[in-house]
């Protein structure tokens, strides 16, 4: 079959082969660039494109950039960003928060008999306010008796308005 020259013989064409391949890979990375077009003149040319190509009419109505929408097309405000960023240990604090906002919401759907969007999603303002005064000087055991009560209040409101608005919607 194969004797020990004819390996031999292999072994230095193969070897030969990866020694012309590095000179010829190495002349080519050390070969002058191409000359740099002007920056000035193409980043001109390629706004002109994007201005001719852009057809789009811009909704005033949009959110801002990373609102939320409901599923109904209304604009739901962030978490303060306070309460998003609680570590884990904390997260009793944002949820107090959340019932505060949602005890809320669903009183003013069943006062007004709305849901209109305003409604539905007011600001974050009057829930912070609200958490302010109820965490005041509160302990650990404090914040988990105060989030548990405020989770039952904020349910027996829920279904009232959830009921509201579903027939708001229908009409």
């Amino acid at each position: 079959m194969f004797d020990r020259n004819s390996m031999l013989r292999g072994a230095a064409a193969a070897a030969v082969g990866m020694i012309a391949g590095a000179v010829v890979m190495t002349s080519v990375v050390r070969a002058d660039p191409p000359p740099v077009p002007d920056l000035g003149k193409m980043a001109e040319a390629v706004q002109a494109e994007r201005d001719v190509l852009d057809f789009k009419v811009p909704d005033l109505s949009e959110p801002q950039a990373g609102a939320k929408m409901s599923r109904h097309g209304c604009v739901m405000p962030a978490l303060p960003q306070w309460a998003d960023d609680l570590p884990p240990a904390e997260a009793r604090r944002s949820l107090i928060l959340q019932h505060l906002y949602n005890i809320g919401r669903q009183q003013a759907i069943i006062e007004t008999n709305s849901c209109a969007c305003e409604v539905e999603f007011p600001s974050w303002d009057e829930a912070e306010r609200q958490y302010q005064e109820l965490t005041d000087g509160k302990d650990r055991d404090g914040i988990f008796g105060l989030s548990a009560q405020l989770g039952r209040e904020a349910g027996k409101t829920l279904k009232e308005a959830l009921d509201i608005c579903k027939a708001w919607r229908e009409r």
